[in-house]
């Protein structure tokens, strides 16, 4: 079909998993307690086929979530010095578990709420076989000692707003916004916010988008201070903009703003679909679907959504579109004719009122799925030296979803879908098995499972 042309080649990237280390019961470890001198203890256990020799070191850490420094011996919150190992080397047999135990020691004059370190255990196979394994592991630790009152400071230093319309970026792409915020800690607890980022504008008295925070992407030690950098689609409107940081880190309630202008001469209204793929078939022919659209950008506008006009309708025919707001479709097909083979494929587009450009980020496609359908993938391998990358190809006539199994694992976390004729490239990152491989398929929206194992 002529539409498939408009489906390019993809590549996504996987993540394989390896074998390793073992650690529980955690990877990052937050204890709280009223003591400074006290035992604690974790495990590790040797997931290798093979004996393994491990060493733990005791050092210093340091990180905004995103970088890391390991090696701080004049900052006054660590506890490096103040942490000892029974035990720093250890061999782990095929499967064994043995305990990590520490012991410490931390004078009564320690200043803060919480003090800081972190391991650094290493893996190395220890038979000298062909089959050898040598991984790091760094393993944080923060000690909150509750007979000290916490103290927080938290103050948003600056803001700083990248349009990535104007100033691309090869992880971000070409539309939407990279905001980084100056951030300081003014207090004596490490700052590991749950909480929320609302972004609005005061000249268009709104609010833009709200985007959570609840991970170690954002940490901020005592007496230091990040630029925290996240994406939003959003593009920025000029004007004085307000950035509200608040939640809780510690049980203890923050709450701080910052606000500055900026210039943005976007003349682009950029809009999001709710809803990628909206199909019809024999089954549902007399359905509606609803479509919402979202409006990413400053300009206020008026669109008209258009597909084949003979086959589909709209309701309505058109809708204005405020700035950071929705607006939604009701869908319909005007045939009730299903008396043909395959997926017939529809792009979704929508036309502005005035001369204004717009562009749909994630652009809509509307399927009607014929009397009978030939669901049929290809794949084969392609590997460098030091990777392998699965092209799998769409060879029937139905738009497919699929997932990539290895070694058991599904490596991906929502379905990929395919269109026909589509090709897309899976790369692994680093040399796989051919024979531990297999994808497994089957037509957009219906549970029949196919598989494919021969590459």
């Amino acid at each position: 079909m002529a539409e498939n042309r408009l489906f390019a080649s993809l590549i996504i990237f996987l993540a394989t998993l390896l074998y390793g280390l073992e650690i529980s019961p955690n990877l990052v470890y937050q204890i709280e307690t009223s003591k400074y001198e006290f035992s604690y203890e974790f495990y590790i256990k040797n997931d290798v086929p093979d004996n393994s020799l491990i060493k733990i070191e005791i050092i210093d850490f340091i990180t905004d979530g995103r970088n890391y420094s390991f090696g701080e011996p004049d900052y006054k919150y660590s506890l490096r010095n103040y942490v000892s190992l029974f035990e720093s080397e250890m061999t782990l047999g095929v499967d064994e578990q043995k305990p990590v135990r520490l012991r410490f020691n931390v004078p009564q004059d320690f200043p803060g709420a919480t003090g800081v370190f972190a391991l650094r255990i290493t893996q190395q196979s220890a038979s000298g076989g062909k089959f050898q394994i040598r991984l790091s592991y760094i393993i944080p630790f923060f000690v909150r000692f509750t007979t000290v009152p916490i103290f927080q400071s938290i103050v948003i230093k600056n803001l700083f707003v990248r349009d990535l319309s104007s100033e691309p970026d090869d992880k971000f792409g070409d539309y939407g916004s990279l905001i980084t915020l100056e951030i300081e800690n003014n207090g004596n607890i490490a700052f590991i916010p749950k909480g929320s980022i609302v972004i609005s504008s005061q000249e268009l008295k709104t609010t833009i988008t709200e985007v959570l925070v609840d991970s170690f992407d954002l940490v901020i030690f005592p007496e230091r201070k990040t630029y925290y950098s996240f994406y939003v689609p959003h593009i920025m409107p000029s004007g004085m903009i307000s950035v509200n940081l608040s939640g809780k880190s510690y049980g203890q309630n923050f709450d701080t703003t910052f606000s500055k202008r900026i210039e943005n001469s976007t003349n682009t209204t950029i809009i999001n679909s709710e809803k990628k793929i909206l199909l019809f078939s024999e089954k549902n022919k007399s359905g509606i679907y609803t479509l919402e659209i979202q409006n990413l950008s400053p300009i206020k506008t008026t669109i008209f959504p258009e597909a084949d006009d003979r086959l589909i309708s709209f309701i309505p025919k058109k809708s204005i579109l405020y700035p950071y707001r929705s607006t939604s479709f009701n869908v319909r097909i005007l045939t009730k004719d299903f008396d043909f083979l395959g997926d017939r494929v529809f792009p979704l587009t929508f036309k502005p009122e005035s001369t204004m450009a717009i562009r749909d980020a994630n652009p809509s496609y509307i399927i009607l799925r014929g009397k009978s359908i030939r669901p049929s993938l290809s794949g084969r391998i392609e590997s460098s030296k030091t990777s392998s990358t699965l092209v799998v190809f769409n060879t029937g006539d139905c738009v497919l979803h699929f997932d990539v199994i290895y070694n058991n694992q599904k490596l991906n976390e929502e379905p990929l879908i395919i269109f026909p004729n589509q090709t897309i490239n899976l790369d692994f990152g680093r040399l796989i098995n051919k024979n531990q491989l297999k994808v497994v398929y089957g037509p957009y929206n219906e549970d029949r499972k196919l598989t494919l194992e021969e590459f």
